[in-house]
């Protein structure tokens, strides 16, 4: 009886861990008996001990596994401030360019801007109104083509009445030819009358002065007609050579700075005053970089050095040059001299006036070659061996270092060509120190 009792007491343990808690009856004071089971009381027993077993192992294991992530989690966010507190070495940080041979391998640059040889303002001697505009910007001329007119009404008047003067004048020189004509017969006829006693002197003396006074006033007609000719010519040339602009020489048009109506003024001082040219010519065959050279730099070029040169306006090309001028006058404020560099092969793209970068290279060679092929170019200084070959120590955008293997091509001048392993603004660790690592966080001191 009693055996049996405590099995259905263990029985209805085990039921209560999968059931819901018993109803106990409070009429009789326990709980009625549970629906009889088709496994074997010990069975049962020995079933739930292995779970509790494993469950107190599960239960252990989470104990232990705790306190353990707490230590790796704080030994994580040890580590990181500790990477945040460190002193970080400080490196000098150089940058892979991209650049042409001439760029890479020049004696010194110098900047300046583009000249044309030939340019010139056309405008007049004498202040006048814009009749008529006869070009516009960018067009060819040649030497002698009219660019403008003035307006010059008031002249062709003045012409008018100078030829009728002249006119006038000629007739009167047929007038005064005539009348010596006559005083001379009338002295012949006189001069016979008192050869035979037949007229007094007086009257011969009279007939020789009038004949003189003609010849006189025919010689004065004359010198009148070459004053009226020549105040003719002055006022022909006047017109063609001020009221007409022509072109000095063969250029093009780079600016007009006159409009018909405009009054242009050789004293001009402002817009508001008139303006003192019409148009602006410039022969864009013959180009020229004005550039200023330091005076200790000097000795490193001389007349015909070869050289490269790079234009702001076209950022895609380069252009071939020489040393054409060295000025002979320093500039004593600057402590500079001015060169010219001659452009060769100038193109449709330049114009004066634009700013320009002159590489004076080495040797005629560079020159020669192609000008606008470019290639990847590093500090020499942040190349190292090691295993027989080139590395650099690569800076990326957070400050890491990556160990980098590089194919160099040629080392000149303080740069090295690079054929493969960097790309252009790649940044770079000029003269790396011992110790550096792969991720190793770095200050940048920028070169």
């Amino acid at each position: 009886m009693a055996s049996n009792l405590r099995e259905e007491l263990a029985s209805l343990r085990i039921e209560r861990k999968k059931t819901a808690r018993p109803v106990v009856d409070r009429d009789f004071g326990h709980a009625p008996a549970p629906a009889p089971s088709s496994a074997p009381p010990r069975a049962t027993a020995g079933a739930y001990r292995r779970r509790r077993g494993i469950g107190l192992r599960l239960l252990s294991m989470l104990v232990w596994l705790i306190p353990l992530g707490v230590v790796a989690g704080a030994g994580v966010v040890g580590y990181r401030q500790y990477q945040q507190v460190r002193a970080k070495p400080e490196v000098t940080i150089g940058v892979v360019q991209r650049m042409t041979l001439g760029e890479a391998e020049k004696l010194l640059s110098s900047k300046g801007y583009l000249k044309s040889r030939f340019q010139a303002m056309i405008g007049t001697k004498i202040a006048g109104r814009v009749e008529e505009m006869r070009v516009r910007e960018r067009v060819q001329v040649k030497k002698g083509e009219i660019l403008a007119v003035i307006e010059h009404h008031d002249m062709d008047a003045m012409l008018l009445q100078r030829k009728a003067g002249l006119l006038k004048a000629e007739a009167e020189l047929e007038e005064a030819k005539v009348d010596l004509w006559d005083k001379e017969r009338q002295e012949q006829r006189l001069a016979r009358l008192l050869e035979r006693k037949m007229s007094p002197q007086e009257d011969y003396d009279k007939a020789l002065a009038a004949r003189k006074s003609a010849a006189a006033r025919i010689a004065a007609t004359e010198a009148s007609i070459q004053v009226t000719k020549s105040n003719i010519e002055e006022i022909e040339a006047m017109i063609h050579h001020q009221m007409y602009l022509y072109a000095p020489f063969d250029g093009t048009v780079v600016e007009k700075q006159g409009e018909v109506g405009e009054i242009i003024s050789p004293m001009a001082m402002s817009s508001s005053l008139g303006r003192s040219a019409v148009v602006t010519i410039a022969d864009l065959t013959n180009m020229d970089v004005e550039a200023d050279i330091p005076e200790e730099q000097m000795y490193r070029v001389t007349e015909g050095q070869p050289a490269e040169i790079s234009v702001t306006a076209v950022p895609t090309k380069r252009y071939r040059g020489k040393l054409r001028q060295i000025t002979p006058m320093g500039d004593r404020t600057r402590a500079t001299v001015k060169v010219k560099v001659e452009i060769l092969d100038p193109d449709d793209k330049l114009f004066p006036e634009l700013a320009a970068t002159v590489h004076f290279l080495p040797d005629a060679k560079f020159a020669e070659s192609d000008a606008n092929k470019a290639f990847l170019y590093v500090p020499s200084e942040a190349v190292f061996q090691e295993d027989g070959h080139d590395w650099v120590w690569q800076v990326d955008r957070n400050n890491h270092l990556a160990r980098r293997q590089i194919e160099v091509a040629n080392s000149n001048r303080g740069s090295t060509r690079v054929e493969s392993g960097l790309q252009a603004d790649d940044k770079v660790v000029l003269n790396p120190p011992r110790g550096l690592r792969d991720g190793d966080a770095v200050r940048e001191s920028v070169r």
